[in-house]
């Protein structure tokens, strides 16, 4: 005999399982709204601070150019005294700007390094003036030149600025919250250069700062790593920082593929860290710490990034360039093969002498550039070399180098350190033809002396 099935038995616990199931269903419905919803918030505050950069940016740059116009227009030294001062402030508020736009590493590199320039040599001229000091029909002349590439960079940034407001651009929207990919950002502002416009030859930064010539990355290698990798990589250069002082912000698809961090370094310092995918490398830090007494020597400072640099390259860096500013030191490093300085292998560092934590770094040149290089031998000799310095320069200095050229070019060169006329310019003497490849003058600013 069959069994007789109970059906107001089996209705009652499919009656049951199907509210069991709706519930699970109602409760992962208001998770994943939820997730959406902060997503969505997430998203938007980030779209607004970067709206906000470009915004501030067309302003500063906007004031800048004007202000320029009236240096140009005025007989009065305290009145272009001020004037400078104001241009100094508005180009380093852009150069901020810029810095805080989701662009892809080497977007406008041409830009920034315009706008850091204008900020450094007009800086210099306000000083000179409030020595009671003229200013040259040159430095007048390079005050035109510097006009009219503000000039330009003013007209495609208020065209671009037209283009958001009239399309609704949405900065953000190129990339995704868990896999930002910011080049299509970056190559809608990427059109943004100061073209055809001769930018004044200065330094501020050290020799060949801004040396990333190559858009082919020579020197990244290693396997493929995680988040998890790059956050352990973090902790090991930072040994205080422990795993909640770390949050993981997305990745950056672009010349360099990156995991990104904003990482409490210490107490109220936060930086942006960038570590590659390939071979888990320290690629960039950027953050700021606080003007206090100093804790620490620029011997000290020096010596701590030697260490990072060697364990991160597995070579020997020197100290070719180094600045103080208030409490920081600004370092540059580069490998040195028997006596010759490599500058397309750069590596830059910033470290706060008050908390003795390294605050900046970047290691794009190196990466960039570095590959195993045959040294070729000086055929044009050193004294015919010295004789090419122009009369009047006294040498303070001179050495072999590979300074890095236009259009991704390396020469042998000697590097001479020269002063002349109380300003500072590095003379390149190219070390088998004996012809001068380039001049750089240095710009000392108000805000310290560089140092070699």
């Amino acid at each position: 005999m069959k069994k007789q099935i109970n059906y107001k038995k089996a209705n009652f616990w499919l009656a049951v399982a199907l509210i069991v199931v709706s519930m699970a269903l109602i409760v992962v419905g208001v998770l994943f709204i939820s997730n959406i919803s902060k997503v969505s918030t997430m998203a938007s505050t980030i779209e607004n601070v970067y709206q906000r950069n470009f915004y501030d940016l067309v302003d500063n740059v906007n004031n800048a150019e004007v202000k320029l116009s009236k240096v140009l227009a005025s007989d009065y030294d305290s009145y272009t005294k001020k004037m400078l001062g104001e241009i100094s402030k508005n180009a380093s508020s852009a150069s901020y700007n810029l810095s805080n736009l989701p662009i892809s590493l080497n977007g406008l590199d041409e830009t920034k390094k315009f706008i850091n320039q204008v900020s450094g040599y007009v800086d210099s001229l306000a000083d000179k003036l409030d020595k009671g000091q003229n200013l040259t029909e040159a430095e007048k002349d390079e005050l035109l030149e510097i006009y009219n590439s503000m000039l330009v960079l003013k007209q495609n940034l208020g065209k671009f600025n037209d283009d958001i407001m009239k399309d609704g651009y949405n900065i953000f929207k190129n990339g995704n919250l868990l896999g930002a990919d910011y080049n299509g950002f970056t190559k809608s502002i990427q059109g943004i250069k100061v073209s055809d416009v001769e930018y004044p030859t200065m330094i501020y930064d050290g020799p060949f700062a801004d040396g990333q010539y190559d858009k082919k990355v020579k020197g990244l290698n290693g396997e493929l790593v995680d988040v998890a990798f790059a956050k352990d990589k973090i902790k090991q250069i930072y040994k205080t920082v422990t795993e909640k002082d770390i949050k993981y912000i997305t990745e950056t698809k672009g010349k360099f593929q990156t995991f990104d961090f904003s990482v409490n370094l210490y107490d109220n310092i936060t930086a942006y860290i960038q570590i590659t995918k390939t071979g888990g490398h320290l690629l960039t830090v950027s953050g700021y710490g606080d003007d206090n007494n100093k804790n620490i020597t620029l011997s000290d400072a020096m010596g701590m990034v030697r260490e990072l640099i060697k364990s991160e390259t597995n070579m020997e860096f020197d100290c070719v360039w180094s600045d103080v500013v208030g409490s920081d030191a600004y370092l540059n490093f580069a490998p040195v093969l028997k006596g010759v300085v490599m500058y397309p292998d750069l590596i830059k560092a910033k470290v706060d002498l008050a908390s003795g934590i390294m605050t900046g770094y970047s290691a794009s040149s190196y990466y960039t550039n570095h590959t195993p290089r045959q040294l070729v031998t000086a055929t044009f000799s050193k004294e015919n070399a010295d004789k090419k310095v122009p009369a009047g320069y006294d040498v303070l200095m001179s050495r072999l180098c590979i300074a890095p050229l236009d259009y991704g070019q390396e020469k042998l060169c000697y590097e001479y350190k020269c002063t002349q006329n109380d300003s500072t310019y590095y003379i390149y003497i190219n070390a088998n033809t004996g012809i001068t490849e380039n001049i750089l003058k240095v710009i000392e600013t108000s805000d310290g002396n560089k140092l070699m």
